[in-house]
C-alpha cells in the first residue's frame, strides 16, 4: 500500500510540476533573425505576462501548459500561440519568430548603416515593396518604381533590357543625374540593375533628401535606391517559390505614312513646284505599296521563370533562387535583338557564436543580347518611317545577261539577301529588312556581385560592422560589317549586287577594294567597397533613444578593355565573323585598349535621438577623398540635420480627428563626383604608316585640373506626415529645394591640340524645387479588402549661371547636316528645345515683302512664316528661343488593389502632364517618304495654315528647327492591369502545394494622348537626350499569363 501512495504521489507530483512551471525563449525577426527587444508577451486571459529583453529572451513563471501566449509588437503580426505539452516538450527553450507587417505604417525602413521605423524618420523616404515590385513583373527593377514612389520620375524605353532614364527631385547636374544605388548596404549603380532578378527583392527605399542620402557624401548628390533582398526565416523549414509567366508583346500604334500611290503623287507636284519635270508619269497602277512598319513590326515573346528556397535553422538562415528573363524585340526578329538574363543568387545568414554574425549574399547572372540601330536617323524604325512605299520588300526577279551573251530572268526567293532597293533614294534611309539581315553583333556579360559581411556584438547595444562588397564585369562584344547591297548608287552600299567586294580603279591604274570587317572587344571592371562601422543604440530613462553610427569606407573601381579589328572574313558570312579568321593583311588590322582607376576614402557618422517618441532629430557628416578630384581639392564634406515633431503625441493633441501627425524638416549637403579621374594620360594610338613600315604614334589623353572641384548641392525639406480614419488614411506632403554650385563640365579642346579630353572644370550652378505627395487608403469590407495609393510629383528646374563666356552648353540634335536643339542654358530650365518659333504660313507675296527677309535663297508663298524675335527684319540665328521643354510638369501614380475571397485584382495608372516631344524622325530629302499631315498641305491661299507647300529644293529652309516639330508629350497610361486567383488552401495542399495562384496580365493596356509619334514616354539616354524622338522604339503591349507555387 505504501508503494501505491509513493507513486501515485510522484505522478501527481510530476503532472502538478509539468502542469505548471517557468517558460523562457527567444524572440526573433522571422526575416534576417536578429533578436526583438521590447515584446509584449501576454497570456491570454490571464493577469501575467513579460517583455522581451534586449537579447529578444523573455521568461514567464509558474505558466499552465495549454494557456495561450500573445506576442505584439510595433510594425509586426501580432502573434497568438497555444502552448501544448504535445508542441513543446522543453519549455525553457521556445523559439517565437514574428513577422513584419508591411501593412503597418510603422514598418522598419533600410537607411544607411542602419534601419529605423518609418515614424521615427524625420528626413524623406518613399517606400516600395516586394508585393508591388511583383505585380508589375518587370524585367528591370526600375520600370516597377514608375509612379510607385512620389519624387521619383522613371522614363522607359521599349528596347528590350534597356536602361531607363531615373530622376529623383529634379535635374541638377550636367555631369549626371542617375541616383545611387545601394543593395544589402553595397554600392552600386543604376546600370548594375540589368542583373538583379527583381523577385529576389525585398523592399526598395528611395531616400529624398539630404538627411538620409549625406550619410553616403558625394554619391548620393541624386538620390539614394536603398534595395534590401530577400534572405530566409530562422527555426523554419525549406519553403520553395515558383513563379513563371509567358506571353507577348505587340505594337499598338503606328504612324501614318503615305502609301505609295500618295507617295508619287506628292512626288511630282513637290517636283513641278521646284521647277524640274514629272518624276511619274504614270501614277495610275502604283496602289497602297508597301508600309514598311509593318514588315519590321512584329509580335514578340516575353517570359520570366523563377524559383526560390528559403527556410533556415535556430543558427543559419538561407535564400537561394535561380531565374531567367528573356525579352525579345519587336522591331525586327529575335534572332537580331533580344534579352536573356540568366542570375543566381544566395543569401546565407549565420551566427558563428553569440557574438559574431556571418552574412554572405552572392549574385551571379549572365546576360546575352543582340540589337538593332536605334533612337536615330540611321535606325530601323527611322528607315521604315522614311523609305520608299513604292519599292517592294525583296527582289521578285531580275534581268541579267548571261555569259553566251543572251538575257533571262533571275527569280529570287524572299528574305534570302536579295532585297529591293530604291533608285532615287541614295542617301542614308535604306530598306529596313536589309538593313536588320546586314546587322550582326552579340553582347556577352558575365556579373558577380556580393558582400561578405560580419557583425559582433562587442559589448551590450554596441555592434561592430566589417563589410566587403564587390562588383565584377565581364563584357564580351563583337560586330561584324559586312559586304552590304543598298542600291548601285547609294552612299551604305560598299559590295556589287552579288555581295562581292567593289573593285574601284583610279587614273594612275591602282585599284583599291571594299572590305567587310569584324572588331572583338573584352571589357573588365571590377569595384570594391571595404567598411567598418559600429551601431551603438541606448536609452536614458526610457525618454532618450539614441541610435548612433561611426566608421570609414575605402574603395577603389577598375577597368580595362582591350579590343581588335581586321577585314576579309571568309564568306561574308557572320558564321566566320571572328578577328583570328580573318584574311586581312597587316595594314588593315588594328587593336586598342583602355584602362581606368578611380579610388576612394571615406568617414561618416550619425546621430539620431528621440525624445518620448515626441520630438526627433539627427545629425549626420560624412568626408570624401576622391581621385577624380585635383590635389587642391581632393576631400570634401558633407553634413546634414534634419528634426520631427509628431505633435498627436503631445497631451494637448488627444481629442483631435486625426490618428497620426508629424512635422518634419531637413537641411544638408550633399556631392557628385561623375567626372573621370584627375590624370595625364598619354596614347599610343594611332599608327601610322612611313615608306612600308607601320610606326605608333603619340597624342594627348587628357590633362588634369588640379583646382576641380565636388559639385556642392545644398538641399532643404519640409514635410508633414499625417493619418485618419483609425489609420486607414495617410498623406505625406513634401516641399524641397536643391541648389548645386560649381557644375561639373568636361568641354571640347581645338583640335589643333589632337584629340584629348580636355580638364573637367566647375563652370556654374542650378536650382530645383517642386513638391511630392503621397495619400493611401486601407480598408476592408466584410471579404472585400481595398487598397489604393496615389503619389504625385511636380519639379521646377532652373540653370542660375554658367560661367564659360557663352552662358550654354549644347546638348543633343539631330539630323544630316546636323541640328543642335538641346541646350544647356542659363536662365533656363535644363535640357530645353531651342529653335525658331512659327507664326503660320505666307498666303501671298504680299505678306511676304512685309515680313523679315528669311531667306537668301527666297521665299514662296505656302512657306512656313518665321517670327522676328528682335525686331530686326531678318530671320536667323538671333530668333532662335525656347520652343519646348521635355520634362513633364508633374506626373501621377495610381495603384488600386482589391482583394476578394480568393480574387485580386491590381491597376497601375500613370500620367505625365506637360512634357514637350520634339518630332525628329522626318528625313526630309526629295525622294523620302512623308508623313500623312502633308495631305492637308498648302496648294494655294487659304488651303492651309499649318502645313507648308511641298518642293524638292526647300529654299525657305522650312525644315529648320523650329516648334513645327515640337508636340504635347502628356498621357495617361493604364502600366498594369493584374487579375487573380487562389485556389483554396485544402485544394492546393492535396496537390501538394501550401498556395497556389493563378494570374492574367496586360502591360501598358491602354494609352491616351494627343502624341503622333509611337510612344509618348521618350528616353534615349541622358537628360540632355530626352524628348527627342528619332524613332523611339516604343513600349509594347504585353499580354501574359502566369502561375505562383509555394510549398
Amino acid at each position: 500500500m505504501k508503494n501505491k501512495v509513493s507513486l501515485l504521489f510522484v505522478y501527481f507530483s510530476f503532472i502538478l510540476g509539468f502542469h505548471a512551471q517557468d517558460l523562457s525563449g527567444l524572440i526573433t525577426d522571422a526575416d534576417n533573425g536578429e533578436p526583438l527587444v521590447g515584446v509584449n508577451i501576454v497570456v491570454q486571459d490571464q493577469n501575467q505576462g513579460a517583455v522581451s529583453d534586449f537579447d529578444g529572451k523573455f521568461n514567464i513563471e509558474n505558466f499552465e501548459y495549454g494557456s495561450t501566449l500573445v506576442f505584439s509588437y510595433v510594425g509586426y503580426k501580432t502573434l497568438s500561440l497555444k502552448i501544448s505539452s504535445e508542441d513543446f516538450f522543453d519549455f525553457k527553450n521556445i523559439n517565437i519568430t514574428l513577422e513584419s507587417d508591411l501593412s503597418e505604417l510603422d514598418e522598419i525602413v533600410v537607411i544607411g548603416y542602419g534601419s529605423q521605423k518609418l515614424s521615427d524618420i524625420s528626413g524623406a523616404v518613399s517606400t516600395v515593396n516586394n508585393e508591388a515590385i511583383e505585380s508589375v513583373t518587370p524585367v528591370r527593377v526600375e520600370d516597377a518604381l514608375q509612379g510607385q514612389a512620389s519624387g521619383v520620375n522613371i522614363i522607359s524605353s521599349g528596347s528590350p533590357g534597356s536602361k531607363p532614364t531615373v530622376l529623383i527631385r529634379g535635374i541638377t547636374s550636367y555631369a549626371g543625374n542617375d541616383p545611387l544605388v545601394v543593395i544589402d548596404g553595397v554600392s552600386a549603380t543604376i546600370d548594375d540593375l540589368n542583373s538583379v532578378n527583381p523577385n529576389d527583392i525585398k523592399s526598395v527605399n528611395i531616400l529624398k533628401d539630404a538627411a538620409l542620402a549625406s550619410i553616403y557624401g558625394v554619391k548620393g548628390g541624386s538620390g539614394v535606391i536603398v534595395i534590401t533582398t530577400k534572405t530566409g526565416k530562422r527555426n523554419s523549414k525549406t519553403s520553395f517559390n515558383v513563379s513563371t509567366s509567358t506571353g507577348f508583346q505587340e505594337v499598338v500604334k503606328k504612324i501614318d505614312v503615305l502609301n505609295a500611290a500618295e507617295y508619287v503623287a506628292i512626288l511630282n507636284e513637290a517636283s513641278v513646284n521646284s521647277g524640274q519635270g514629272i518624276v511619274f508619269p504614270d501614277i495610275s497602277g502604283y496602289g497602297v505599296g508597301t508600309n514598311w512598319q509593318d514588315e519590321i513590326l512584329n509580335d514578340a515573346p516575353i517570359v520570366n521563370h523563377s524559383i526560390s528556397a528559403s527556410g533556415g535553422s535556430e543558427n543559419t538562415s538561407y535564400y537561394i533562387s535561380a531565374s531567367y528573363t528573356g525579352q525579345e524585340g519587336v522591331v525586327g526578329d529575335g534572332d537580331k535583338s533580344f534579352f536573356n538574363r540568366t542570375s543566381f543568387t544566395t543569401n546565407i545568414d549565420t551566427d558563428l557564436n553569440e557574438k559574431t554574425k556571418l552574412i554572405v549574399n552572392t549574385n551571379y547572372s549572365n546576360i546575352k543580347g543582340k540589337s538593332l540601330p536605334e533612337n536615330g536617323i540611321t535606325s530601323v524604325l527611322s528607315n521604315a518611317l522614311n523609305f520608299d512605299p513604292t519599292v517592294n520588300p525583296y527582289k521578285e526577279s531580275e534581268l541579267l545577261l548571261g555569259s553566251d551573251g543572251t538575257t533571262f530572268y533571275q527569280e529570287y526567293a524572299s528574305n534570302n539577301g536579295s532585297f529591293g532597293t530604291s533608285e532615287t533614294i541614295t542617301q542614308e534611309i535604306v530598306n529596313p529588312l536589309a538593313q536588320i539581315y546586314y546587322t550582326y553583333n552579340e553582347n556577352k556579360v558575365n556579373k558577380f556581385t556580393g558582400k561578405i559581411e560580419l557583425q559582433y556584438d562587442l559589448i551590450e547595444d554596441l555592434k561592430i560592422t566589417s563589410r566587403f562588397g564587390y562588383t565584377y564585369v565581364d563584357v564580351y562584344d563583337k560586330s561584324f560589317v559586312p559586304l552590304q547591297f543598298y542600291g548601285t548608287e547609294h552612299n551604305q552600299t560598299n559590295s556589287e549586287p552579288d555581295l562581292s567586294p567593289r573593285v574601284t580603279v583610279d587614273s594612275e591604274g591602282n585599284s583599291t577594294s571594299t572590305h567587310n570587317r569584324v572588331t572583338e572587344g573584352n571589357t573588365n571592371y571590377f569595384t570594391y567597397t571595404y567598411e567598418l562601422y559600429g551601431n551603438y543604440d541606448f536609452s536614458l530613462n526610457d525618454l532618450h533613444n539614441f541610435q548612433t553610427v561611426a566608421g570609414f569606407s575605402i574603395g577603389e573601381s577598375k577597368g580595362g578593355n582591350i579590343s581588335a579589328t581586321n577585314e576579309d572574313i571568309p564568306f561574308n558570312s557572320w558564321a566566320y565573323a571572328d578577328v583570328s579568321a580573318a584574311t586581312g593583311n597587316a595594314l588593315q588590322q588594328t587593336s586598342g585598349s583602355w584602362q581606368y582607376v578611380n579610388r576612394n576614402l571615406s568617414y561618416f557618422s550619425r546621430l539620431l535621438y528621440n525624445f518620448d517618441e515626441k520630438y526627433y532629430a539627427s545629425l549626420t557628416a560624412r568626408m570624401d577623398g576622391s581621385t577624380s578630384f585635383g590635389s587642391n581639392n581632393k576631400f570634401g564634406f558633407f553634413p546634414s540635420a534634419s528634426f520631427g515633431w509628431v505633435v498627436s503625441n503631445e497631451e494637448f493633441f488627444e481629442n483631435l480627428p486625426i490618428d497620426f501627425l508629424k512635422l518634419r524638416a531637413s537641411y544638408g549637403s550633399l556631392g557628385n563626383d561623375n567626372i573621370s579621374p584627375q590624370f595625364a594620360l598619354i596614347s599610343t594610338f594611332p599608327s601610322y604608316v612611313f615608306n612600308g613600315n607601320i610606326t605608333s604614334g603619340s597624342s594627348l589623353g587628357s590633362i588634369p585640373n588640379d583646382d576641380v572641384s565636388w559639385e556642392n548641392q545644398v538641399q532643404t525639406n519640409i514635410g508633414v506626415d499625417t493619418r485618419f480614419f483609425d489609420n486607414k488614411l495617410s498623406l505625406t506632403v513634401d516641399y524641397f529645394q536643391k541648389t548645386v554650385d560649381d557644375l561639373l563640365f568636361s568641354p571640347n579642346l581645338s583640335l589643333y591640340l589632337g584629340t584629348p579630353y580636355f580638364p573637367t572644370t566647375n563652370i556654374g550652378s542650378t536650382k530645383s524645387s517642386g513638391i511630392d505627395a503621397n495619400i493611401s487608403f486601407n480598408t476592408n469590407i466584410s471579404s472585400l479588402s481595398i487598397a489604393s495609393n496615389l503619389n504625385f510629383t511636380t519639379a521646377s528646374n532652373e540653370v542660375v549661371s554658367i560661367n564659360n563666356g557663352d552662358k550654354y552648353i549644347w546638348g543633343a540634335g539631330y539630323g544630316i547636316p546636323y541640328r543642335q536643339i538641346v541646350r544647356f542654358e542659363e536662365g533656363f530650365s535644363p535640357g530645353y528645345f531651342y529653335g525658331y518659333v512659327t507664326d503660320g504660313l505666307f498666303q501671298n507675296q504680299s505678306e511676304i515683302d512685309n515680313h523679315a527677309s528669311q531667306s537668301l535663297n527666297g521665299t514662296f508663298p505656302g512657306d512656313i512664316r518665321f517670327v522676328d524675335l528682335n525686331s530686326d527684319g531678318i530671320i536667323n540665328d538671333s530668333d532662335r528661343t525656347k520652343i519646348g521643354d521635355p520634362f513633364p510638369d508633374f506626373t501621377i501614380g495610381w495603384n488600386l488593389n482589391l482583394d476578394y475571397k480568393s480574387f485580386d485584382l491590381s491597376v497601375f495608372t500613370y500620367a505625365s502632364v506637360g512634357n514637350d516631344i520634339y518630332r525628329a524622325y522626318e528625313r526630309n530629302l526629295s525622294y523620302t517618304n512623308r508623313f500623312a499631315s502633308v495631305l492637308d498641305r498648302w496648294t494655294g491661299a487659304g488651303t492651309s495654315f499649318e502645313e507648308p507647300r511641298v518642293a524638292f529644293i526647300d529654299s525657305n529652309n522650312n525644315n529648320r528647327a523650329s516648334d513645327r516639330y515640337i508636340e504635347d508629350g502628356s498621357y495617361l497610361r493604364i502600366k498594369n492591369i493584374q487579375f487573380g486567383y487562389s485556389i483554396s488552401e485544402s485544394v492546393a495542399e492535396k496537390l501538394g502545394f501550401s498556395q497556389i495562384r493563378a494570374y492574367m496580365q496586360i502591360k501598358n493596356a491602354l494609352t491616351l494622348t494627343e502624341y503622333s509619334g509611337y510612344d509618348p514616354e521618350i528616353s534615349v539616354g541622358g537628360v540632355l537626350n530626352t524628348g527627342i524622338d528619332y524613332g523611339t522604339y516604343p513600349q509594347p503591349r504585353i499580354w501574359s499569363l502566369g502561375m505562383n507555387f509555394k510549398f
